[in-house]
């Protein structure tokens, strides 16, 4: 395993995605049990519940560790709730069409847009030290 000070994260994207990931997991933690989404039809409500696990899992990852693994399971997680809160509001999602917006769901796409940006962006930015890189 790569180590060195090239292999991580600079601190203020590790700090900035770490705590958007948190925030976004929190934000669906919080919809599953206060939202209502507990209910939802099919795998729905339990991908809330998975969402805020892997959340807190990778989100500490990115604050602890800050390395290439960790920025591409936050990209693929923030991806992942992405593409299905996209579906939920428009073709629907195993029978559940999301149709209202809140603050809530708003926080949270803003922190995964916001995690896919920054990380896509560092996961694909060659190190110093790396073979090719500058």
């Amino acid at each position: 395993m790569a180590s060195g000070r090239h292999a991580t994260m600079p601190l203020g994207v590790r700090l900035a995605t770490g705590v958007a990931v948190l925030v976004a997991g929190g934000v669906h933690l919080w919809l599953w049990w206060r939202g209502g989404y507990r209910h939802a039809p099919g795998v729905v409500g339990p991908a809330f519940v998975a969402d805020a696990v892997l959340s807190a899992v990778v989100g500490s990852l990115i604050l602890a560790r800050g390395d290439r693994r960790a920025a591409w399971a936050g990209s693929a997680l923030a991806a992942a709730a992405l593409l299905g809160y996209l579906t939920a509001r428009t073709v629907g999602l195993s029978g559940f069409v999301e149709a209202r917006w809140t603050r809530a769901s708003l926080l949270a796409a803003g922190c995964e847009a916001l995690v896919l940006v920054l990380l896509v962006t560092e996961a694909l930015v060659p190190d110093d030290g790396a073979p090719g890189g500058a």
